[in-house]
C-alpha cells in the first residue's frame, strides 16, 4: 500500500479530494459519500464525489 493515501479515518463529506478516473484524469471535487468500509486500501479509498464521480482517492485537498 503507498504510504502517501490518505485511510477512511481521514475523509469525511464535504472535504476537497483528488481522484483518479479509470482513463488516467485526475479529478478535485468534493466528497459525497464514502464507500470503502476497511480503514486502507491498497489503491484508494472509494470515494463518490458531489458531482456523481465515483473512484480511489489519491489525495486530500487542494481547497476549491
Amino acid at each position: 500500500m503507498a504510504a502517501d493515501l490518505p485511510t477512511r479515518d481521514e475523509l469525511r463529506q464535504g472535504m476537497t479530494v483528488e481522484i483518479d478516473q479509470e482513463n488516467g484524469d485526475r479529478i478535485i471535487g468534493e466528497v459525497g459519500a464514502v464507500r470503502t468500509d476497511e480503514r486502507t486500501h491498497p489503491e484508494g479509498i472509494l470515494v463518490t464525489l458531489k458531482s456523481g464521480a465515483r473512484e480511489r482517492v489519491k489525495q486530500i485537498g487542494p481547497e476549491i
